[in-house]
């Protein structure tokens, strides 16, 4: 499947002009080929301290420029992303600061948000819009020959504004996230590290945890153990074959999080253990019901057909409304496919507008607005 540059629209001016993107592994590189479909992007910069993986991206067409620094790199570009690892999000912020132009957009592809954001804001120097980013995308592979302008299609893109948040730069990168096939959701820095706990890093876990009991078993007890895996048992392990380098770090950044998710699994593997032993088949078959409804009731990552309703929510000039608005859209599951912003003449006030696909999300997400005193106008696109 392959993501077309979308349509010139009333919306495509405020997409930015000039990306630098500093780290080029297999997310860096992914975002630099999907960007240079985007008829919008006049040029991609791009900047790796590993000269060969550098090399790699930019051989891949994943780059229209190499630069030998990241400041060099981020010097005049109207958004910067940093696709490091979370710990190296601090150092690589501090090196771009200096040449980010008032106006520019800092941004990062962490998969922890609280303190990475707090270092974005740190390092940012005043008239820098810091706005932290996760594409929900991946792949068990790592570095720049993995990478695929297909990687973001139909995938979440976490984006944690703040109280700080400037609502044009937010409209520009959610719009700039829906040109490269992905749906930007709106959440808090901190909510999005206890989210991502159970639908990513659990799961990481939860696979490693079984391969190596698998392998143990094997070595112990049967050579050929292994040769009887089939799809379930290597759709469940497909993620234990991830950089284990990256995965220390995710665990370290991110431990309480991840711990207390740990110890509520814990419990429901302790749960399921006593139905088994006591033969408790009433309670096995409401777990197993339970998990069935919920996995076949999975949001499809399919480009939706559904009408396209507009929120319209008057709104104050005043720090923190976008944020409140978008993560309360986001809290009940409604992912924002456009956004517009609207100033009023006489200043201070304006309206926020928001296109949601499907009815009933609309009213899902009306109702949440609704709920933290907003008025919401809506109606048919």
């Amino acid at each position: 499947m392959s993501v077309d540059t979308p349509p010139p629209s009333d919306h495509a001016a405020r997409l930015p002009r000039r990306v630098a993107l500093v780290g080029t592994g297999l997310i860096g590189t992914s975002l630099g080929l999907a960007l240079r479909r985007v008829s919008q992007i006049e040029r991609v910069t791009g900047y790796d301290a590993d000269a060969q993986r550098l090399a790699v991206a930019h051989e891949r067409g994943a780059l229209d420029a190499a630069a030998s620094t990241a400041e060099e790199a981020a010097r005049g570009a109207d958004l910067v992303v940093l696709a490091v690892p979370a710990s190296a999000v601090g150092r690589a912020a501090a090196s771009v600061a200096s040449a980010l132009p008032e106006g520019a957009i800092l941004t990062d592809v962490a998969s922890v948000k609280r303190r990475v954001v707090e270092q974005l804001q740190d390092a940012a120097p005043a008239g820098v819009h810091v706005i932290g980013g996760h594409p929900m995308a991946g792949s068990h592979e790592s570095g720049p020959e993995h990478g695929s302008a297909e990687l973001f299609v139909g995938a979440t893109y976490l984006l944690t504004p703040t109280t700080y948040t400037a609502p044009a730069a937010y409209q520009r990168l959610h719009a700039l996230a829906g040109a490269i096939g992905a749906r930007p959701l709106a959440v808090h820095p901190a909510r999005h590290d206890l989210l991502v706990a159970v639908v990513s890093h659990l799961p990481q876990l939860a696979a490693t945890t079984l391969m190596n009991l698998a392998t143990e078993r094997a070595q112990r007890e049967h050579a050929g153990l292994l040769l009887l895996a089939a799809g379930g048992f290597r759709d469940a392990t497909r993620v234990a074959a991830s950089d284990p380098d990256l995965w220390l770090e995710i665990c370290a950044e991110n431990r309480e999080a991840i711990t207390a998710v740990l110890d509520d699994y814990a419990e429901r593997i302790r749960e399921l253990r006593e139905s088994l032993a006591h033969e408790d088949s009433t309670a096995l078959r409401q777990v197993l019901e339970q998990a069935h409804a919920g996995r076949r009731g999975l949001p499809s990552k399919e480009v939706s057909r559904r009408p396209m309703v507009e929120l319209v929510v008057p709104i104050a000039d005043r720090p923190g409304t976008l944020s409140e608005v978008t993560t309360t859209v986001g809290a009940v599951g409604v992912n924002i496919e456009d956004m517009g912003i609207e100033h009023a003449a006489e200043g201070g006030r304006g309206a926020l507008r928001l296109a949601v696909s499907g009815t009933e999300e609309a009213h899902r997400a009306r109702d949440a607005i609704t709920a933290r005193g907003y008025e919401v106008v809506e109606r048919r696109l």
